[in-house]
């Protein structure tokens, strides 16, 4: 090899060495360039779809919390309807058992008046009528607050207006027995201490008067309220279809 040809193949190496020293690191970095955005490609992707599987999660759960949501709301919806239905229904009958009470104070008021020693019976007894009374203010109450399906439900506020007429007529009649009773002991202590015989006179008057049984036909709404309960199992049996209300006719 002469001399010209070394100088030219050493010159040669020398320029592809500049070359090279030149070219490499620009072409391993924009190779590693690639290579990073390929991997920051790739974990987007995966980001991107994780997120959406997320999201997807969340919906679902958001969704069926809704739907449990909506399904307690329908359900409490439901046992409130219920429970409003089973008070009614109860309040119906109640209402029914109150003029029958009313029926069974004035016999036992009746009976209690035969005796002077009675007399704090007869006064529970008026606090049970006064109970009734209550009770088919309150029922009546109820049942025309909470019913739409019925049209007419002129018998029950009847039924109930006439309860509480009556029972007032008959606390009114309890009370006067009271106060003859309280009378008539009174006016024994005096004529015990004293022996007027004027007082034994107004004595005997008040017990004629407290075994008067012509009072106990005066009051005035008595024949109205059996004939409307009558009216009113009409109405229950007509309601509810059954049979089961025959127990309360006489």
């Amino acid at each position: 090899m002469n001399t010209i040809t070394t100088i030219i193949i050493n010159a040669l190496s020398i320029l592809l060495g500049m070359l090279l020293i030149h070219f490499l690191p620009s072409y391993f970095k924009r190779k590693g360039e690639n290579k990073a955005d390929k991997e920051d490609a790739t974990d987007l992707a995966y980001l991107e779809e994780k997120g959406k599987n997320l999201a997807t999660k969340e919906d679902i759960a958001e969704l069926t919390k809704t739907i449990e949501s909506v399904k307690q709301e329908v359900s409490f919806a439901n046992q409130r309807q219920h429970n409003i239905i089973e008070a009614r229904n109860k309040c119906l009958f109640e209402i029914l058992e109150c003029a029958e009470d009313l029926r069974t104070h004035k016999s036992l008021l009746f009976i209690y008046s035969r005796s002077l020693a009675m007399r704090d019976n007869i006064v529970e007894l008026m606090q049970k009528t006064n109970t009734s009374i209550n009770l088919a203010v309150k029922n009546s109450n109820y049942i025309l607050s909470t019913y739409s399906s019925v049209d007419d439900l002129s018998i029950i506020s009847s039924f109930a207006n006439t309860i509480i007429s009556h029972g007032m007529e008959l606390v009114t009649l309890e009370s006067n027995v009271i106060y003859l009773i309280d009378n008539i002991n009174k006016n024994i202590e005096i004529y015990e201490r004293t022996g007027n015989p004027q007082i034994a006179n107004t004595t005997m008057s008040l017990k004629n008067e407290l075994l008067d049984e012509s009072k106990y036909s005066q009051l005035n709404h008595e024949a109205n309220l059996y004939k409307l309960r009558d009216d009113y199992i009409l109405f229950l049996r007509k309601l509810y279809n059954l049979d089961i209300l025959l127990k309360y006719k006489e």
